[in-house]
């Protein structure tokens, strides 16, 4: 399928929840203004009209976030806006947590690095999304007095992101493609060009959607720089946390025993460790065994609290490689912090994506045409971890048989592809894009688990069905 035919067909399945990438790619707002691929394409869509030329929704888009979404060195301005009496609209990603011991609901407001703001019980009970890790969009700021203080309170919020997708839409567009067309389209989506890479390559790239639409499923992809890695998870889905590198606490990723703060795996949908060949923890022993234990069970202990969290864990890092491509080590798992060189914390993670099998990002890799906005598609991908099987039938895979964890990461992995692919066991594709690629990505952790204690672990993986 050419280029044009797959723009016409994605048009006629999705109609306006689809956007023209390629003319996202040159407009260029985020020379501007760092902000997600999903504000930046929710800010063109609200400006982009048939008679508009580019330069127009170019001026439109950039004078309202002149307007709207200042930047950090303006801070100072727009707090003396506020301390002056005068309520002002901010476009920001808005997140509140509640003050149960003070019984107050405390507002975050990034762009003026504000932690302490207030927001109205009003506010609240119409975006309850608010409270559930954070959300961009339009909040009207004003102040008021607070006893004897003066304190920031948000008034009003329009919600700039998608709210609830209909995922019986979704199953009834996937009747009008194939297998490998329903593959361009989510390539398209993320930002690729299908016909940039080859069918091999394809079916590598989509395997980074997996954790965003699958329960704590666990995942590394190991690559050279340059493959574009880490971008989907930066800008598809609010749901998701991108660490990029750094020294991490136990705090922060479980929770802060002094402000009561749930971290980051009890909160989103994934936490991503970017850069994992150069992350550190302080603590490590410490968080070395709350993520066995959690990465296991799905729940960890902390102080008196037993905290349960369906979020995931995507390790992304960098290795070197052959000339032809391979990795140079074959026990490339040893490029990651000694940490994950322990085999009983390594066997708990599902699968390992070949991202050494992945060309380097060009200007030939962008999406040239249409493909699903990236606040609908996030949306899809996070109704799709909880979805019932009466609302969206798909996430099958065969009674199997096999190593205990063998067993269940391919499950999972298979669960998430068949959602992903809307594939079934019944479907003639199933088993050459669901169930082989979910055993190829076992197999690698079963590779490593070798590599790291051939003592106790074989390199075959034992599932049948």
């Amino acid at each position: 399928m050419n280029r044009e035919e797959l723009d016409k067909k994605i048009s006629e399945a999705f109609s306006d929840l689809v956007i023209d990438k390629a003319l996202v790619r040159s407009l260029k707002i985020r020379d501007k203004r760092t902000i997600p691929s999903f504000v930046e394409e929710w800010l063109i869509s609200r400006f982009q009209k048939s008679d508009k030329s580019n330069a127009d929704i170019y001026q439109d888009v950039t004078a309202f976030m002149s307007k709207h979404l200042p930047a950090k060195t303006e801070k100072e301005r727009i707090k003396h806006e506020l301390q002056s009496g005068n309520a002002l609209t901010i476009l920001d990603r808005f997140n509140v947590r509640i003050d149960i011991a003070k019984d107050k609901k405390m507002l975050t407001v990034p762009c003026i690095e504000e932690t302490n703001a207030r927001v109205s019980n009003e506010v609240i009970e119409q975006n309850p999304i608010l409270l559930e890790g954070g959300q961009w969009g339009a909040g009207r700021l004003m102040v008021r007095a607070e006893g004897r203080i003066n304190v920031i309170e948000m008034v009003d919020f329009k919600p700039m992101q998608s709210g609830k997708v209909d995922l019986q839409a979704l199953i009834k567009a996937r009747e009008y493609f194939s297998t490998r067309e329903w593959i361009a389209l989510l390539l398209r989506t993320m930002g690729y060009e299908p016909s940039a890479y080859t069918k091999a390559q394809q079916d590598n790239l989509i395997l980074r959607l997996l954790p965003l639409v699958q329960n704590n499923l666990n995942m590394m992809e190991l690559a050279p720089k340059g493959t574009g890695k880490s971008f989907i998870f930066s800008n598809l889905s609010r749901y998701v946390w991108v660490n990029s590198g750094g020294a991490l606490t136990q705090a922060q990723l479980f929770k802060n025993l002094n402000t009561k703060e749930i971290g980051l795996m009890g909160r989103y949908d994934l936490l991503v460790l970017d850069e994992g060949q150069s992350i550190s923890f302080k603590g490590a022993d410490d968080i070395h065994a709350k993520f066995k234990d959690y990465l296991e069970s799905g729940h960890y202990s902390i102080g008196n609290d037993k905290i349960t969290s369906e979020c995931g864990l995507m390790i992304l890092a960098n290795i070197d490689l052959y000339h032809d491509g391979s990795p140079r080590r074959r026990d490339y798992i040893r490029h990651l912090p000694s940490m994950f060189h322990d085999s009983a914390l390594m066997d708990r993670f599902h699968g390992i994506i070949a991202g050494w099998e992945i060309p380097r990002f060009t200007t030939d890799s962008a999406a040239q045409g249409l493909g699903i906005k990236a606040d609908v598609f996030g949306e899809y991908l996070h109704q799709l971890r909880l979805v019932s099987h009466h609302e969206f039938p798909f996430g099958e895979c065969p009674q199997l048989k096999g190593d205990t964890r063998d067993v269940k990461a391919v499950t999972r992995l298979a669960s998430a592809l068949s959602k992903l692919l809307l594939l079934n066991p019944d479907h003639d594709d199933y088993e050459d894009y669901v169930l082989n690629p979910a055993k190829a990505l076992r197999q690698r952790v079963r590779t490593q688990l070798a590599e790291l204690d051939a003592h106790e672990f074989s390199g075959k993986l034992d599932v049948s069905i």
